[in-house]
């Protein structure tokens, strides 16, 4: 009997990322947390650069009513927030765990990610686009 390899599902980055996560939230790795920490934020505004496919987690002032919760985990290796409506405004409906690179940007206290133009994890490979609400 031959032995087979076990594929990891998950795997170790030092550069920061942002998984998009069935289920609607956006899962961050323990680089990106050390960048919010350092830099003092705890809630982020969602932005979204249609025509460059890019989203971004922008630091938010305390009572911005726009803004979402990040919740870090104690030991600081691993956060999240949900996001369900703002993955639905953009179109994304994957199947699976979508490990995307993201860039800081110390200036705009903001993480950056560009999503791929194709949807790899749905299961109808649809483009990439919002939305709209109330019509056809």
């Amino acid at each position: 009997m031959a032995y087979e390899v076990f594929k990891r599902t998950g795997v170790r980055v030092d550069e920061p990322t942002l998984s998009l996560v069935p289920g609607g939230r956006v899962a961050l790795n323990a680089a990106a947390c050390r960048l919010l920490i350092a830099a003092g934020v705890k809630r982020v505004l969602l932005l979204w650069d249609g025509s460059n496919n890019k989203l971004a987690l922008k630091a938010a002032p305390k009572g911005d009513k726009n803004a979402y919760a990040v919740s870090i985990v104690a030991d600081k290796h691993a956060g999240s927030l949900r996001a369900k409506s703002f993955l639905d405004h953009i179109g994304w409906n994957g199947s699976r765990r979508e490990m995307l690179s993201a860039i800081w940007n110390e200036e705009q206290k903001m993480l950056e990610v560009t999503l791929p133009q194709k949807l790899p994890s749905s299961e109808h490979g649809r483009d990439l686009k919002p939305r709209t609400k109330g019509g056809c």
